[in-house]
């Protein structure tokens, strides 16, 4: 089965290229090259996780072939803005079948943020970690349920910013009962936004949406197992 990707600098030294048969699926490098040649690997570990949450049959397992589809480079729109990518593949409306497989590696997704954050004492999240941009766990889960709301926001389909909740358990949950419920709705819309010089859609949203909390649950994980979190190093 041919697989068609796109790939993108998303920042610099961050390549990111995009699975379009499965959105959100992803393979991150510090080059163009190295980030297509995981490709392979990380539709491989997408489609085990899928059959493990019984989305595909057991013995769906296709050859996998790689097409470079699409190319984007981001661009500074504003001193302080980077403009990330907005593929031609974006631009496709979602589908019944899209929604069922959101509403699946959402799951999946949420499920094993949950199972890395597992233990982790309030001083656990609070704790600096030394180079992080968001300062320390709680900083990064706070990132992941606002980032998901802003994606929304791009559409101007998001809530109120001033009712987003503080507690970052309550927010996450809140804003995902909000994805899961509303993103049914997208089906077949067509509709495209322009925000900062930057194109959204319904299925860029999608796609960024399980990305990110993949990203940072990864980043999160990696922290624990170098002991950054706790004094016990879990």
């Amino acid at each position: 089965m041919v697989f068609h990707a796109a790939i993108e600098d998303m920042e610099p030294g961050n390549w990111v290229a995009w699975v379009f048969e499965y959105p959100g699926c992803y393979a991150r490098a510090s080059t163009r090259d190295q980030a297509l040649g995981l490709v392979p690997q990380v539709i491989e570990e997408l489609l085990v996780r899928l059959r493990q949450a019984a989305f595909l049959p057991d013995n769906e397992s296709p050859e996998i072939n790689v097409a470079v589809a699409e190319e984007f480079r981001a661009f500074q729109s504003t001193r302080d803005y980077l403009v990330n990518a907005f593929f031609d593949n974006d631009r496709i409306p979602l589908t019944e079948n899209d929604i069922k497989y959101a509403h699946c590696v959402l799951g999946i997704n949420r499920n094993d943020l949950l199972a890395v954050i597992d233990g982790l004492l309030q001083n656990d999240l609070s704790r600096e970690i030394q180079g992080e941009v968001q300062k320390n766990i709680g900083g990064i889960l706070r990132h992941i349920g606002t980032a998901e709301w802003w994606y929304w926001d791009r559409l101007g389909l998001a809530f109120p910013r001033q009712d987003r909740p503080v507690d970052i358990g309550t927010l996450l949950a809140t804003i995902r009962e909000f994805t899961i419920k509303h993103l049914p709705e997208l089906v077949g819309s067509t509709l495209i936004k322009t925000c900062s010089g930057e194109e959204w859609s319904p299925r860029k949203l999608l796609r960024r949406t399980i990305w990110h909390e993949r990203v940072h649950t990864l980043q999160v994980k990696r922290y624990i197992e170098r002991g950054q979190v706790n004094s016990e190093g879990k």
